[in-house]
């Protein structure tokens, strides 16, 4: 146990900005009202440290914290969730969300100015802001309008006003707000005109995955309305492939149980936006994220329709191949890899044998699932007595489906998330259902946390499966490709072998890959990633597929 574990002292993390330091103190005032004795610690950011008049990337707030979350020295991190990337470290996850502020963007004009609002402004008017997504919408409606950089926390930019560097700002009410500067504020400007960033207004309270007392004091401060809110709308950015920089904006409100979101999109030259809609239960804010994600790149595809390379097996690529036609998109499929199972009467039988004998059951495919529900079947042997952990939407509709109650699925929908979170403890003994091509550093990490693994393969994955290097020649020559979709390494793989064969050239096609070791195999084998879809479902690959031929559209015009 740790010293602050032992005296029940928090260490709450925080930038020294003057806003930073505000949200802490909320955070501070949360846990003392729920019986806690936080203090607070100041941490300098990459973010501080670059000049003032520079421009920084995602996540520059976030780093500096997080490594100090992670190295023990802080026992929870304050972030505004806007902030905060789209993809997090598996070791982190978001404890609580405070109850949101306003979450809309303010016009703030020079103090004696009689505009009070973004249509008083006059012709020509300069308007200061570091965002492209605010610079998109406002020239949307205000192509008069000069906007130009301006950088610097709130009391620097005011600063920058009052001398004449510029006619105007736009800034967040939320920060305005909490630092009791609501009197600046000439206009509160309407989310249809200009959405804010995801998750804007909200306080993000990060804690480590493995930190159970932590878990649990952040779960009775955690404000659920937000939460969902703040997770709908960063599903609906995650799915666009977008960061907190991208001129995307998004708005979830919540009412009797019935979220809302708002979307839009905007070019940064303000030539067009785009605007959409959901409303669907509060309990599916990610879904509903994800669905409007697809919805509004929908609108921004142009036409003749857009033809992508499928390269699942065969048999597997049907739901794949309906959403990316809702979306407008054409699938080509040319299966890069085939499934075979293992032989009858082999090692996975005797495992599913032996299930009793283990306390978790770990399974990282669909394929896998599938087996083993299979193995169970022709074994009679019922599928209970140790707990369940899956990876993804996917994987365990097999197992629920043959009446498997899932236990545990990591936030971080990956195999090396599901290493970090999962909450095994020493000694306890683990069966790691896998293919034979998996990659062996999520039993290693699982070791490393004293678990007793054992593995069985389940399926074996064949890549240039006999036949595809025809389909493939084609696919090619009918009709450009425009994206190549790789599901995992051995897609990669495959298609490299099937192209070879052929004796075509693919790695000009630009590629759209679902997670980070999928980008870096296609990497190696020298394709272009235009995307990378943070999650393994379905619409999510297709919402990130659509925005990045729709960003390729837009900058080819």
């Amino acid at each position: 146990m740790s010293s602050t574990a032992a005296t029940g002292e928090i260490r709450v993390g925080t930038r020294g900005s003057a806003l930073a330091l505000a949200q802490a103190d909320l955070v501070i005032r949360a846990f003392e009202g729920a019986g806690h004795r936080p203090r607070r610690v100041i941490i300098e950011t990459e973010g501080d440290r670059r000049a003032s008049d520079l421009t920084f990337g995602e996540g520059a707030f976030v780093a500096a914290i997080e490594q100090a979350l992670l190295a023990g020295d802080v026992d929870v991190a304050v972030h505004s969730a806007k902030d905060v990337p789209t993809t997090m470290d598996a070791r982190l996850v978001i404890g609580a969300y405070l109850p949101r502020a306003d979450p809309r963007d303010v016009l703030v004009v020079r103090e004696g100015s009689e505009a009070r609002s973004l249509d008083d402004l006059p012709r020509g008017a300069r308007v200061g802001t570091d965002s492209p997504r605010r610079t998109g919408f406002i020239l949307a409606r205000r192509p008069d309008l000069v906007l130009h950089p301006l950088h610097g926390n709130v009391d620097t930019r005011l600063r920058r006003l009052e001398a004449g560097v510029t006619d105007a700002l736009i800034l967040a009410a939320a920060g305005l707000d909490r630092l009791g500067r609501s009197d600046r504020i000439a206009e509160r400007l309407d989310p249809h005109v200009v959405p804010p960033a995801p998750g804007q207004g909200a306080i993000a309270i990060q804690v480590r995955a493995d930190d159970t007392r932590l878990l649990a004091l952040c779960r009775a401060i955690d404000h659920l309305p937000t939460r969902q809110a703040v997770e709908a709308e960063r599903a609906f950015l995650a799915a666009t492939g977008g960061g907190c920089r991208s001129p995307i904006g998004a708005l979830a409100t919540i009412d009797d149980g019935t979220l809302e979101l708002l979307g839009g999109f905007a070019e940064v030259d303000g030539s067009a936006t785009s605007f959409a809609r959901v409303r669907g239960p509060a309990s599916d804010a990610t879904a509903l994220g994800r669905e409007l994600a697809g919805r509004l790149g929908d609108r921004h595809l142009a036409t003749p329709r857009r033809r992508v390379l499928v390269l699942r097996p065969a048999g597997q690529a049907v739901g794949l191949v309906h959403a990316l036609a809702r979306a407008e998109l054409d699938a080509v499929v040319v299966p890069a890899i085939s499934i075979e199972p293992v032989a009858v009467g082999g090692a996975l039988d005797d495992a599913v044998a032996r299930l009793g004998d283990y306390d978790w059951v770990v399974v990282t495919s669909r394929n896998g699932a599938q087996s083993l529900v299979a193995a169970a079947a022709r074994c009679s042997v019922a599928l209970s007595g140790p707990r369940w952990a899956a990876v993804g939407e996917a994987t365990p509709r097999p197992l629920i489906e043959a009446g498997v109650s899932i236990d545990f699925q990591p936030t971080r929908k990956s195999g090396m998330g599901l290493a970090v979170e999962l909450p095994v403890t020493a000694g306890e003994r683990l069966l790691l259902v896998r293919g034979d091509l998996a990659d062996a550093r999520l039993p290693d990490r699982l070791r490393a946390r004293q678990a007793d693994v054992d593995e069985v393969v389940a399926y074996r994955t064949h890549e240039a499966p006999e036949g595809s290097a025809a389909l493939l020649a084609d696919a090619l020559t009918s009709a450009p490709i425009d994206a190549i979709l790789f599901t995992s390494g051995s897609t990669v793989g495959g298609l490299v072998a099937l192209a070879a064969e052929a004796g075509l050239e693919v790695t000009s096609i630009p590629s759209i890959c679902i997670g980070s070791e999928t980008s870096a195999a296609a990497r190696r084998a020298g394709f272009t990633v235009a995307a990378e879809a943070p999650a393994p479902d379905i619409a999510t690959l297709v919402a990130t597929t659509a925005f990045a031929l729709m960003t390729r559209d837009k900058e080819a015009g």
